[in-house]
């Protein structure tokens, strides 16, 4: 196995920005254990959908985009948890 983190962008969720719930954006990234960059892009996704803080939350139009895969030295075992939300501008 080899060792990556990975950043991802998710857009259209229900979620509490600014002390108001509404459609958001957000920005995370996760360390995760695969051994290709394809499978910890997609291992990150996944897990990311079933955190408390987004299950049952994605919108009908929501999307997940891998911005970054990066492998990391086996022995960096840093754990990355939190979100940086954004609302999403009305078109």
């Amino acid at each position: 196995m080899k060792n990556f983190v990975v950043f991802v962008q998710g857009e259209n969720f229900e979620l509490e920005v600014d002390g108001k719930l509404q459609p958001a954006g957000f920005f995370a990234s996760r360390r995760v254990e695969a051994e290709t960059e394809e499978e910890a892009s997609n291992a990150a996704m996944a897990r990311l959908l079933k955190e408390p803080e987004l299950e049952g939350k994605a919108l009908p139009d929501y999307s997940l985009i891998v911005k970054v895969a990066h492998e990391m030295p086996l022995e960096h075992k840093n754990k990355y948890s939190g979100f940086t939300l954004y609302p999403m501008e009305e078109v």
